[in-house]
């Protein structure tokens, strides 16, 4: 089945001269790595004219991996005409901000996601398809289904986004199919040492300190099933960090013993609003989409995420009110 959607993917893909990419705000290492090893693919191998567009920055933890193209964040900057827009790792037009939305109402559109929920808003193909691993999973179907072998530029950024969205190969998402792309991106071949290297150990002292505070202030409850930190915006400017060095704390919670359930709720101000950005983990059968559902979110049964009007410890507890129910 993967193998029909790449092709007719491909059959789109053809048609255009021009393409952008884009992935849903402030983007995770599956949407980076999703885009950029498609970005390297249609422009080195099927010789096409790409951007990338995101109104969020490139993230500097990502920063090790090549940029194949331009990576705008202003789309008036874009230079093409009326490209193809293909849109990767969400399911719903408003993940990918209010610039893009405007934009692409009169341009064709691709959508290729592995979360619930998708809205099948792309004009001319959408590949929505829960069960893969991760975005860049469905991508290197697409790679490999125009050819046996593919570039290292785009094995890496491939890689990278498996890793990323299966916990280095450890979450329940890691299957035989994933582990399969997996061969053949390490065939290509590519060395995962150093790029390992660069995803792990690249750590400041500030952001050492800043997860120390965090580590000291996680509430445990309902028999220490769940695990909750909230980060107020104050803590950014006091140990100098960044929103990218929360990057990965939320599964770090869930190493605690018989935590089953972790929540991340990080304070931030938007259009001079309060607002408040909520990551949730979880093991096994208990659902955290479920719950984010309730707010507006979305993602999968084990990691889903949400955005909530107002200030953390209200916004805590009306999601704690929902996970007792689970728990």
């Amino acid at each position: 089945m993967e193998t029909q959607h790449a092709k007719e993917i491909l059959k789109h893909i053809e048609k255009y001269n021009e393409i952008v990419i884009t992935m849903h705000i402030n983007p995770d290492g599956d949407a980076i790595g999703s885009s950029l090893g498609l970005a390297s693919f249609l422009q080195e191998v099927l010789h096409k004219s790409v951007c990338i567009y995101n109104e969020s920055t490139f993230p500097t933890w990502l920063s090790f991996l090549k940029l194949p193209c331009a990576y705008y964040t202003n789309v008036q900057e874009i230079p093409f005409k009326n490209p193809l827009i293909i849109t990767l790792d969400a399911g719903e037009l408003k993940r990918f901000g209010e610039e893009l939305i405007t934009y692409i109402q009169d341009k064709k559109t691709i959508c290729i996601d592995h979360h619930l929920g998708n809205t099948f808003f792309a004009t001319e193909y959408t590949w929505a398809d829960p069960s893969m691993s991760a975005t860049g999973e469905m991508i290197g179907h697409i790679v490999f289904a125009y050819q046996e072998k593919t570039l290292e530029s785009v094995a890496k950024a491939l890689y990278v986004a498996l890793s990323c969205d299966t916990g280095n190969f450890t979450f329940g998402n890691t299957n035989a199919r994933c582990i399969n792309m997996l061969a053949k991106l390490v065939a290509t071949p590519i060395a995962i040492a150093p790029l390992r290297e660069a995803m792990d150990n690249n750590w400041t002292q500030q952001k050492l300190h800043f997860w120390g505070k965090l580590f000291s202030e996680v509430r445990f409850s309902l028999d220490n099933k769940f695990a909750a930190c909230l980060v107020p915006l104050s803590y950014f400017n006091e140990y100098g960090v960044t929103k990218e060095d929360l990057e990965g704390f939320v599964e770090q919670m869930r190493k605690v013993k018989n935590v089953r359930m972790t929540l991340l709720m990080r304070e931030d101000i938007k259009e001079n609003r309060p607002i408040v950005k909520v990551s949730m983990r979880s093991s096994g059968d208990d659902d955290v989409r479920s719950i984010l559902m309730n707010f507006g979110g979305g993602g999968h049964k084990n990691a889903a995420g949400a955005t909530l009007e107002g200030g953390l410890e209200n916004n805590y507890q009306k999601i704690y009110s929902y996970v007792k129910q689970v728990l």
